[in-house]
């Protein structure tokens, strides 16, 4: 805080006294910091930000022994309030969700100071990354305040690791009696703090490369649901896209991607493909990879990968192959199970498709994927009381799932 006490006399340091006043204040401090836990948790929550949170209240003899310490720093000249008799602190595992919970503090709390620590250190000197906010709280409700403290709360944003490096740090050397020894630990602890600093940014590319690679599985299924088109009768005269429609195909040299030992690069190539609607590419470099030694669980990926290239070329009965050597690399695949149900519902085999929805849901009855496909192939079959049953059954799942409430509607239609 840039406000400033008095000065800090010999007498003002009664130990016996303050304790007496922190002990007072305790449960009003306590009560104050757990409806604060809560606000933050609340306001995090309710947009979507899951982070660990915790709090604590300084206690006594922390307070004291940095009362004093400040008195002797600050003798016979105005010092700082002590800030943080509470304390929160909010622990996000990626870089990207400190930014996130950063906007939502000063958003909807009265933040009065803010810090950046480690954001001044020179190249070299370790030390940990962090934000520090102070938070204006209401002033305690007692007659005696607990003396050189504002009435604010001091809330830490971290990551995981930076949390980590805080707490060593905390032990090695802000609460240590004996100084660093020699410069060859300074520069061990330096490095140690560097090579956490790296995870950190490694942690959030890797997490980046994810939210890419289901980008791209979003766009692919986007695809897939407009060639469907939003009616629950499928046809099997199910045309691929125009080719003026589609994107620049991307120019991928196919022997240098599979040359190389990256998988995950061939894997992104096939999808770039994939989503930009260049089918055969997609199929050619999914073919390639599964000549690869890969691990079942990425050999069931690529196949059901493949079944819906081809099932977007219109080539269903090598979209069915695909989707079964998928299951049969990973039986627990619901996702394989849905497209395969899909593509025979296509081919007007109905005792097959449904045998499919049948095992996704029982794999995974809390997905709308399996009770919407089930409804659509029982709609086709004309057996709309159960057809109507299961729309219900996605609604409950997803109660605004917009395709499922105009089927309802149709169905209510020819059964009443």
């Amino acid at each position: 805080m840039k406000k400033t006490s008095t000065i800090i006399k010999p007498e003002d340091l009664d130990r016996v006294r303050l304790k007496a006043i922190h002990n007072d204040l305790f449960p009003v401090y306590d009560g104050i910091l757990r409806s604060l836990h809560q606000r933050v948790l609340s306001v995090l929550r309710a947009n979507g930000c899951f982070p660990t949170v915790k709090y604590r209240i300084k206690h006594f003899d922390a307070y004291f022994d940095k009362l004093v310490r400040i008195s002797r720093q600050y003798r016979g000249s105005s010092a700082p309030v002590i800030s943080d008799i509470l304390g929160l602190r909010i622990i996000c595992p990626f870089l990207e969700d400190l930014e996130m919970v950063e906007r939502l503090v000063k958003d909807h709390f009265l933040v009065v100071e803010m810090e950046r620590k480690g954001s001044r250190r020179a190249l070299g000197e370790f030390g940990y990354e962090s934000v520090h906010f102070l938070i204006k709280i209401d002033p305690v409700a007692r007659k005696k305040e607990l003396p050189f403290t504002a009435n604010v709360c001091e809330v830490q944003l971290r990551t995981i690791l930076q949390d980590a490096w805080a707490e060593v740090e905390h032990e090695l050397i802000y609460k240590s009696d004996i100084s660093l020894p020699n410069e060859s630990i300074k520069r061990k602890l330096a490095s140690l703090n560097a090579t956490l600093t790296l995870s950190d940014l490694i942690f959030q590319e890797i997490r980046d490369y994810q939210k890419e690679i289901r980008e791209r599985n979003r766009q692919r299924r986007r695809s897939l649901e407009t060639k469907l088109a939003d009616a629950p009768g499928i046809q099997e005269d199910l045309s691929v896209l125009q080719e003026n429609d589609r994107q620049p195909a991307p120019s991928i040299d196919l022997g240098s991607v599979m040359g190389e030992t990256n998988l995950e690069k061939a894997l992104l190539a096939a999808l770039t493909a994939h989503s930009s609607g260049h089918l055969e590419n997609a199929v050619d470099i999914y073919t390639s990879i599964l000549r690869l030694k890969i691990k079942d669980s990425v050999r069931s990926l690529v196949y059901n990968h493949r079944g819906m290239a081809y099932f977007g070329l219109s080539d269903y009965p090598q979209a069915i192959r695909d989707f079964s050597r998928s299951i049969a690399y990973n039986p627990e695949n619901v996702r394989c199970y849905n497209n395969r149900a899909l593509t025979f519902r296509v081919l007007k085999r109905y005792d097959r498709s449904l045998e499919d929805y049948d095992r996704s849901i029982a794999l995974n009855p809390c997905l709308l994927d399996g009770f919407w496909g089930r409804a659509q192939t029982l709609y086709e079959m004309k057996l709309y009381t159960q057809a109507l049953s299961d729309c219900e059954k996605a609604l409950s799942i997803q109660n605004d799932f917009v395709p499922a409430q105009s089927l309802v509607k149709r169905l209510n239609k020819l059964i009443f």
